[in-house]
């Protein structure tokens, strides 16, 4: 599906700018409301498919008690319970920021050496790809 672009005559400073109320007008704004929308749109579903693979996570679980006898249960959903917090909290600390901090550029490496603990990261956007990741 391909995008489509806005009329030239809603550019913004446009010389050729529609009148208030006319169909041009409301052509406008609704290429301006889309584009807010979509915005919306894309970090609600990166949100949604970050849950759905994180829930993924539980069925790892259920099918690693399946395969023990039922008094160790308890323990492999413990192990479970813990590399999935352990894991998340290694990502956030210095995970994200080897893989995708970027390079500073006083600095020579070969992984990244910014954004460790999510710092200067503020922006929905960012967070959410942080959280897709």
């Amino acid at each position: 599906m391909t995008a489509v672009e806005a009329p030239s005559f809603c550019a913004e400073g446009a010389e050729d700018a529609p009148a208030e109320g006319s169909t041009e007008a409301l052509i406008c704004s609704a290429f301006a409301y889309t584009d807010q929308t979509n915005g919306g749109l894309d970090v609600f579903y990166l949100l949604f498919a970050a849950a759905m693979v994180f829930f993924m996570q539980a069925g790892f679980a259920m099918l690693c008690a399946g395969s023990v006898r039922q008094k160790n249960v308890k323990n492999i959903m413990l192990k479970n319970i813990l590399d999935a917090c352990g894991g998340a909290l290694g990502f956030w600390s210095v995970g994200y920021a080897f893989a995708y901090g970027g390079a500073d550029g006083s600095k020579k490496g070969f992984i990244g050496n910014t954004n460790f603990f999510l710092s200067g990261m503020t922006s929905g956007g960012d967070l959410i790809g942080f959280f897709f990741q």
